[in-house]
């Protein structure tokens, strides 16, 4: 025990290694701010660039210690003899697992796809850069000089505006489910733009529209006048929120309760989840009303329902969906590793133990000849054994019945003599 001790030390230290770059992953949640001039901008990138691949090496270099002192841990209870005392020390293990390291492993996860989305975020700006000191240089030769000669170019125009986003807006085919997901990307990045024409924004509302949305629209001619006209055609063909509202629901009522193990419950929540997303869409208010606490929480199991209330008694707050959806996800998520580990513990012995003993069973019943396997019965008719028989007390009458009766004189069984 001293020596898994040890481990267990080391695992802990390990933990706490892994958690001190939490305050630094901490600094990257907010957007970047990138200066307006180039030379600026750039620095700027390769500042923010060194500093998550630091960051990147430090949080893996944690994990793969925290990773080798799990495995050397494990190593060392397999190598023990006594079958008991590995099953003991594997759930002392996995009971210290479960305290931190678990959820500290998922942590980490996290913190290095934010660190990737990050750095890819600075690649696409360090792009838009040299995309327009590029286009910037071939479009303004001669006339940039001449202004730059005369001092008439504004200080924001001599800056090359370089956080526009290169997002593109979704397709949409007319279906009623889409509509919100499709009008809201195109209303942040085209609609509510106002360095757009009219014209420019309906050109660029024709080009994401596929089938019937593209057919509603065919006959109104592409000019500014028209933009709004367009839009009101749409949204009264294929905006249909109040509807698809009852719809929602009315599934999220339909789905089945899980069944108790991690993927059920999973699945159930990747399902509610997607709908209560499009019923925020269709503007409908996801409060704390008890009836939300109510659909969502009589889905899943009396443990997950109380481990969630229990949660929101200690806040001393009623949750809204979000807090609901949040709790059930995190409860799951702690299942599922529980799981995971278990299964990587204890997987491999348990299965060998059950392979072992259906064999063993199956042995035996080969073994066992057929007078035990059957009940016993006497040639006098009787259940008894034919020992205790009265009628025919002695080996020679009971040699001497079973000729009479065609049986075998060692089993008493027929279709066979001895």
């Amino acid at each position: 025990m001293a020596e898994i001790q040890v481990f267990k030390t080391k695992i802990t230290n390990a933990c706490a290694l892994l958690r001190s770059n939490e305050p630094e992953v901490m600094l990257f949640n907010q957007r970047f701010v990138f200066p307006l001039q180039i030379e600026k901008s750039k620095a700027y990138i390769r500042e923010k660039t060194a500093l998550l691949n630091h960051l990147a090496k430090s949080i893996n270099s944690a994990k793969q210690y925290h990773d080798a002192c799990v495995k050397e841990a494990i190593e060392t209870i397999n190598g023990r003899q006594e079958h008991k005392e590995r099953e003991k020390l594997m759930l002392d293990l996995n009971k210290h697992l479960e305290a931190d390291s678990n959820i500290l492993e998922i942590s980490a996860i996290q913190w290095l796809n934010k660190i990737d989305f990050r750095k890819e975020e600075l690649l696409q700006q360090d792009s838009l850069i040299t995309s327009s000191q590029h286009n910037h240089s071939v479009a303004s030769s001669h006339s940039s000089c001449q202004e730059w000669s005369n001092g008439t170019m504004a200080p924001q125009e001599r800056n090359v505006w370089v956080r526009r986003p290169l997002l593109e807006v979704p397709t949409f085919a007319g279906s009623y489910m889409e509509f919100n997901a499709f009008w809201s990307v195109f209303k942040s990045l085209v609609h509510s733009d106002d360095d757009l024409s009219d014209q420019e924004k309906f050109l660029f509302l024709k080009q994401p529209l596929k089938g019937k949305a593209a057919a509603s629209i065919s006959s109104v001619p592409v000019v500014g006048e028209k933009y709004a006209v367009a839009i009101n055609i749409l949204k009264k063909h294929f905006d249909k929120s109040s509807s698809i509202a009852d719809i929602l629901i009315n599934d999220i009522e339909r789905l089945p309760r899980v069944q108790g193990n991690p993927r059920s419950c999973r699945e159930t929540l990747a399902a509610i989840s997607s709908r209560v997303t499009h019923l925020e869409q269709t503007g409908l208010q996801m409060n704390a009303d008890r009836m939300w606490r109510r659909l969502i929480l009589s889905k899943f199991t009396e443990s997950i329902c109380s481990k969630v209330i229990s949660k929101e008694n200690d806040t001393g707050n009623a949750f809204n969906v979000n807090e609901i959806m949040d709790s059930i996800d995190e409860i799951i998520t702690l299942k599922e590793t529980t799981e995971l580990t278990t299964r990587t513990l204890f997987g491999a012995e348990q299965t060998k133990q059950s392979n072992f003993k259906v064999h063993q069973d199956r042995f035996i019943s080969s073994r066992v000849p057929s007078i035990h396997r059957n009940k016993p019965t006497c040639l006098c008719g009787e259940t008894h054994l034919p020992q205790q028989c009265s009628k025919f007390s002695s080996p020679e009458e009971r040699r001497a019945e079973a000729r009479s009766q065609r049986v075998c004189w060692r089993c008493f069984g027929k279709g066979h003599t001895f």
